[in-house]
């Protein structure tokens, strides 16, 4: 029969490995929880930036969707819109109530410049390139004259800090002969 020790020798409490493994256990279950709340403190901290850039970069498309649609035929070439300028950073037309309107991309900027009445005006601020380029009817082929384009594609990156955000627009032309 084993032999038992009186009550006042055995032992109350925990070992020093119990304590040790608990504390380890305690830090991991902390280092874990520290870092999750980091991150969403930091999310929470950039998604409003995040959120301004992505709202500028639609409004902009959407906005130059819009005019890029009003473009006129040329009333002395009904075959013909009526087009000043198609490059890669330019875009100069008439709009069918005759104001001239000419998109300008010179990167950090998109400028949208009316001839009646004479307004230039910023449409974005943060650009990182962008870029017109122009189609025929069957949407695939080039476009190099105001005879010859039915679409016009507008495509836009817009940074925000280390952040690109890129998107593109394709406008089909009204009033296709």
């Amino acid at each position: 029969m084993a032999s038992r020790l009186p009550r006042s020798h055995q032992q109350n409490g925990f070992t020093l490995i119990e304590l040790v493994m608990v504390m380890v256990i305690v830090a991991i279950v902390a280092a874990t929880g520290a870092s999750t709340l980091s991150n969403s403190v930091l999310a929470w901290q950039v998604a409003p930036d995040v959120v301004d850039t992505l709202s500028k970069l639609r409004t902009t498309l959407t906005r130059a969707e819009r005019e890029l649609r009003e473009t006129r035929r040329d009333p002395g070439a009904p075959s013909a819109y009526d087009i000043a300028t198609m490059t890669s950073s330019q875009f100069s037309f008439t709009k069918s109530d005759g104001t001239d309107l000419t998109f300008t991309i010179a990167p950090p900027l998109i400028t949208l410049e009316y001839s009646s009445p004479a307004v230039t005006s910023v449409m974005v601020d943060q650009v990182s390139s962008g870029s017109f380029q122009y189609f025929q009817l069957d949407g695939s082929s080039s476009a190099f004259s105001s005879s010859d384009v039915a679409f016009v594609e507008l495509q836009l990156e817009l940074a925000n800090g280390s952040n690109i955000y890129q998107q593109l627009v394709r406008v089909g032309l009204r009033n296709q002969p």
